[in-house]
C-alpha cells in the first residue's frame, strides 16, 4: 500500500471516479475511498502513506473535522487538503488552523489540483517510507486518543515527560515525537540516565574544557551540543545525582549551559523530552527528585499504558512487529493470538517484541503458535496430559470393575488388556494414592 500516491475521500461518485480516472490517465497511483469509516480501516489495516490526501468536508458518516481527527496520527508528512462548497468555508479555516495544508472550493480547477498533486510528489524524498516511525498507538480505538496527545505534542516545542512501566514503549513515543516535530532534521540523541557515571554525569551533559578536571587532556562537546537542533532524550531522569538534576534545572529555566572550564555560557538548541519508569511524585515527597525541575519537564505529560491494559492492540502490535523485523510470510495462528490475550506481559511490548523475535526464527512453520510463543508451556503440557490420561483410564478401570461384579478376569477382557496389565494398573493407582 506505500505505493499510493494519492488517496480520494469523496462520496459523490461521479467526481471520485473522474478524479481517479483522470489522475490514473496521468500516470499517479491513487485509490478512492467514500466514506470517514473506510479512511480510519483502511490507515489502520495498512502502512500507507500517500504523499496528498484530498477529502470532501462532508462524508456521509462525518464531517471534515471528524475525519481530520481520527486520521492524524496516520498522516506523518502527507499533504491534506480539503474540498469544501462555500457554506463550510468557516471549517476548512478551522482545518487549516488544526494542521491541514489547505482548502479548495468546489468546483476547483482540476488541472491546477493534478500540477499541484504532481510538485507534492516530486518534492517527496528518495525512500521516504524506509524507516517511517508509525505512531505506536494508533493501532487501535482503545489508544487513539493517546496517538492523537502524541500527534498534537510533536507539532509542538515543548518538553515532555513520558511516564509507564517499563518496556511499555516510552522510547518509541519519544522517537516518533521527535521525527514528527519541527527537530527532526536535527539529531535525536538517547541518553540513559542511569548509566552515567556519578562523577561525570556534568561534563557527559554539559562537556568541559581541556584541563577543566583531573584527566581531562582534551575538550569533549557534551550531550546538549551534541543534540543541537534536535532533540535530547533523557531516559530514567530520575537516576540523575541531585547536582546534576540542579545543572538541568538550570539550562532547563535559562536555555544556557557552561562546559565545566569554560567562562561563557551557550545557548540551547534542542528539545528535551525525559522519561521515567517510577512514581515521580513518590520520587518528590521522598525529596530524591527535586519538585521544580518535575515541573520543567512536565510542561506535557503522556503515560504510556502497560500493554494487560490495551489488549485490543495486541494483534496490530504484533503484526507491526513482524513486518519491521522483516520475517517474512510469518503469521500468528489463532491459538496464538488466544494465548497472547490470555497472557498477562509484564515485559509489556518489550517482552512480546523479543518473544515473537524468538519464535519467528525457531518454529517449524511460518504461521506461529501459541508454544512457538510461550515455550516455557510445553514444559508442562507433558505431566498435564499424562495425569489426565491417568485419570480416565483409572475411571474405566473402575467402571469394568464395577460392571464385572468385581471379577478380575471379566474386568480385564471388558477394557481388552490382560489380568496382568490390569492387576499393574491397580497397583499404580495404590501407589499414587500412597504418593498423594
Amino acid at each position: 500500500m506505500n505505493d499510493i500516491q494519492v488517496l480520494l475521500i469523496e462520496d459523490d461518485e461521479l467526481l471520485g471516479g473522474a478524479l481517479l480516472q483522470r489522475l490514473r490517465l496521468e500516470g499517479i497511483s491513487a485509490q478512492w475511498l467514500q466514506s470517514c469509516a473506510q479512511a480510519v480501516e483502511l490507515f489502520r489495516r495498512t502502512r500507507m502513506r500517500p504523499a496528498f490526501l484530498l477529502a470532501d468536508i462532508r462524508l456521509p458518516d462525518g464531517s471534515g473535522e471528524d475525519l481530520y481527527r481520527r486520521l492524524i496520527p496516520y498522516l506523518a508528512s502527507t499533504t491534506v487538503v480539503f474540498a469544501t462548497a462555500y457554506g463550510d468555508i468557516a471549517q476548512a479555516v478551522r482545518l487549516v488552523s488544526a494542521g491541514a495544508n489547505d482548502y479548495l472550493t468546489k468546483p476547483y480547477d482540476t488541472d491546477a489540483l493534478v500540477a499541484r498533486i504532481r510538485s507534492v510528489i516530486a518534492a517527496q524524498p528518495a525512500g521516504r517510507h524506509e524507516g517511517v516511525f508509525d505512531n505506536p498507538y494508533a493501532l487501535h480505538e482503545e489508544t487513539l486518543p493517546l496517538a492523537q496527545e502524541l500527534e498534537r505534542l510533536a507539532a509542538s516545542s515543548l518538553p515532555v515527560l513520558l511516564e509507564g512501566e517499563t518496556g511499555s514503549g516510552k522510547d518509541r513515543a519519544a522517537r516518533y515525537i521527535h521525527a514528527r516535530s519541527s527537530f527532526a532534521s536535527g539529531p535525536f540523541v538517547a541518553v540513559n540516565c542511569a548509566t552515567l557515571a556519578t562523577d561525570l554525569i556534568e561534563s557527559l551533559l554539559f562537556g568541559h574544557q581541556k584541563g577543566a578536571f583531573s584527566g581531562a587532556s582534551a575538550a569533549r562537546e557534551g550531550l546538549f551540543s551534541e543534540a543541537a537542533g534536535g532533540t535530547l532524550y533523557l531516559d530514567e531522569v530520575t537516576e540523575l545525582t541531585p547536582r546534576a538534576q540542579a545543572a538541568l534545572l538550570g539550562v532547563l529555566e535559562n536555555g544556557q549551559y557552561r562546559p565545566l572550564g569554560d567562562s561563557a555560557p551557550r545557548q540551547t538548541h534542542c528539545r528535551v523530552l525525559a522519561s521515567t519508569c517510577i512514581d515521580l511524585q513518590v520520587a518528590i515527597e521522598k525529596g530524591s527528585f527535586r519538585a521544580d525541575l518535575f515541573y520543567r519537564l512536565a510542561v506535557a505529560r503522556v503515560a504510556t499504558p502497560p500493554l494487560r491494559q490495551r489488549p485490543g492492540a495486541l494483534p496490530g502490535l504484533a503484526r507491526a512487529i513482524l513486518a519491521e523485523q522483516s520475517y517474512t510470510g510469518a503469521a500468528l495462528s489463532s491459538d496464538a493470538l488466544q494465548a497472547m490475550h490470555a497472557y498477562a506481559w509484564p515485559g509489556n511490548v518489550r517482552e512480546l517484541k523479543n518473544r515473537i523475535a524468538r519464535a519467528a526464527v525457531m518454529a517449524d512453520d511460518a504461521i506461529l503458535q501459541s508454544g512457538d510463543l510461550f515455550p516455557e508451556s510445553k514444559l508442562v503440557e507433558k505431566p498435564v496430559l499424562a495425569a489426565t490420561r491417568f485419570g480416565a483410564e483409572q475411571r474405566a478401570i473402575q467402571q469394568a470393575i464395577a460392571e464385572s461384579g468385581g471379577h478380575m478376569g471379566q474386568a480385564a477382557r471388558l477394557l481388552g488388556i490382560s489380568r496382568t496389565t490390569l492387576w499393574k494398573k491397580l497397583r499404580e493407582r495404590r501407589d499414587d494414592g500412597a504418593a498423594n
